[in-house]
């Protein structure tokens, strides 16, 4: 009888304390792949999954079908994967939950380059859950032949495209036409991500004052892409750059506002000055992107900077080049253009504009995949000790207008401390790789595309190609800085050298700016401050050699 007893008693324990938990995933919210047998999918709340080792079964509901996991976890994350079962038809998958906005796009139609076709895109992330009609198409050039494709969308407001839609995703601005960045021929699919951050970060539009929502250039953020039921992987959506985002000026019956996409080399590089058909809407490397087809074709406002650029006196050129480009966005984007050696974007991969007439030129860089130590098709080119340029970045260096050389340099150790530190540039790419490494983003990339292993020494090789392309460019422009106007210099005494306390400034001629800067050999800013009897205190420097920047002169010296 007391073993009876028992055995109920142990029975009713039992069932007691077997619990069930039941997860619902509503349709939108995840991608499920019947070909890699994978599910991504977003989990709301999902700190609430953290103790859940006590549940004897867990199940879970996607859409109209049940899973179980196999062996019920004791917690939920990101940064783990589940195996799961299939309750009807016993299939197993894996299951990754994923902090990132998850898109599927289902179309009944071939995506080809032009035009687009139409298809139904779905979005959720921790804000919203959407759907819509899209128009869809394949983007690129040498890109088209990768197996991630790149994709160019339009929002639909029914199945024809008659009427377009603007969508808001995060952080993004409200538009209706975005793009889906593969990422296929980065190694680490950071690299875009990291550089386009980076140009918002050192770049604001010079007539941000007049236009206050004006960018500097497209913003992007990650995503996941399932396209037909296939997982595609992680997608940059980015946000196309045009006159809206610019906030250039429109045209009213007159050319205004101005924007040109460089797709190759020629009139975009400055290197050639073809003779342009205002009846097409290309010329000498560049597309016309606004004014629109509709409004005006007219080349020759183009054409004459062009050939300013190129065929101008040496008088002229210096004279006038800095009212026909805005210059701290030539310094910027020379920088930048050199910092990460963007080979593909020196006339390629380049937008040129113009806020309205009257106004100068300025860049926006685009399609940021070939740098940090690579080049357009995803190939390592460990080259961190040149300039990259073009025709106008080289006669700019050649003939130094209004002493812009001695700007770039300053600009460089200023930025030197901040955004181009190595501090800063290695934590946002060493961020970015452990987010997608530790969330398992990369192991669902090598389930589709197995040629990347993505694995921790191709992000050493940046980290050590960001170091050395540092070092490089520091001696680069302490060169520039130790090189002396002769013009003014002439004029200018700076005395003793060496020296122990203060140098002595004696000029026959204005010192433009009485306000100065010194440098170290390294080119980091160890003093500033403004003349006082024509005198420099550095009493407090140690021993070793100098630079004074006084206005646009610099100084070499030696403290002993």
């Amino acid at each position: 009888m007391k073993s009876y007893l028992l055995i109920l008693a142990v029975l009713y324990f039992s069932l007691s304390n077997s619990q069930t938990l039941s997860i619902n995933i509503t349709e939108k919210k995840f991608g499920l792949d019947q070909i890699h047998l994978i599910i991504v999918s977003r989990l709301q709340n999902i700190d609430e999954y953290q103790d859940i080792g006590d549940y004897n079964e867990i199940n879970i509901r996607f859409g109209d079908r049940n899973y179980r996991f196999i062996s019920p976890p004791d917690n939920l994350s990101y940064t783990n994967s589940y195996v799961v079962e299939d309750m009807m038809s016993s299939d197993q998958f894996v299951l990754y939950f994923t902090p990132l906005p998850i898109i599927s796009i289902e179309t009944n139609n071939i995506i080809v380059d032009e035009p687009k076709v139409q298809a139904v895109f779905t979005y959720s992330d921790n804000e919203q859950t959407l759907s819509s009609n899209i128009g869809i198409e394949i983007r690129g050039g040498a890109s088209q032949s990768y197996p991630k494709k790149t994709y160019d969308i339009e929002f639909w407001d029914d199945e024809t495209g008659n009427l377009n839609v603007d969508m808001k995703f995060g952080q993004l601005r409200e538009d209706d036409d975005w793009i889906l960045d593969a990422l296929y021929n980065e190694p680490l699919r950071l690299r875009s991500y990291t550089a386009n951050k980076l140009w918002k970060q050192i770049q604001v539009p010079y007539y941000v004052n007049y236009e206050p929502k004006a960018k500097p250039g497209a913003d992007v953020m990650y995503v996941e892409m399932f396209l037909n039921g296939v997982y595609n992987g992680l997608y940059n959506l980015s946000e196309p750059i045009d006159r809206k985002q610019l906030k250039i000026k429109k045209f009213n019956d007159n050319l205004r506002g101005e924007l040109y996409k460089g797709y190759t080399w020629g009139a975009s590089t400055f290197t050639s000055l073809p003779s342009y058909n205002n009846n097409s809407r290309v010329w000498g490397g560049y597309e016309f992107e606004y004014p629109k087809s509709s409004d005006i074709t007219d080349w020759s406002s183009l054409y004459q900077f062009t050939n300013f650029v190129i065929n101008s006196s040496e008088l002229e050129f210096e004279n006038d080049i800095w009212s026909r480009f805005e210059k701290d966005n030539f310094i910027n984007y020379f920088l930048f253009l050199n910092l990460i050696r963007a080979t593909d974007n020196t006339g390629k991969n380049i937008y040129l504009a113009k806020y309205k007439q009257g106004e100068p030129y300025f860049y926006i860089p685009w399609d940021l995949d070939g740098c940090f130590g690579t080049i357009w098709n995803g190939t390592n080119s460990n080259i961190t000790d040149d300039i990259l340029k073009n025709g106008f970045i080289s006669r700019v260096i050649d003939r130094n207008p209004k002493n812009i050389l001695i700007d770039i340099a300053n600009k460089w150790f200023e930025n030197k401390n901040h955004v181009f530190s190595y501090a800063s540039l290695s934590e946002a790419v060493r961020q970015q790789y452990e987010t997608l490494d530790n969330n398992k983003i990369y192991e669902r990339e090598s389930l589709v595309y197995s040629n990347y292993s993505f694995e921790i020494h191709e992000l050493n090789y940046i980290l050590d190609w960001i170091q050395n392309r540092l070092n490089f460019l520091d001696d680069y422009f302490s060169m520039i800085l130790s090189k002396i106007d002769v013009s003014i210099t002439n004029k200018i005494t700076f005395f003793p050298n060496p020296a122990t306390d203060k140098i002595q400034v004696d000029s026959e001629v204005s010192l433009m700016d009485n306000f100065y800067k010194i440098f170290n050999a390294n080119g980091q800013t160890v003093g500033s401050g403004y003349l006082i009897n024509r005198q420099i205190n550095i009493e407090k420097l140690e021993k070793g050699i100098y630079y004074v920047l006084l206005g646009n002169v610099s100084f070499k010296f030696i403290k002993k």
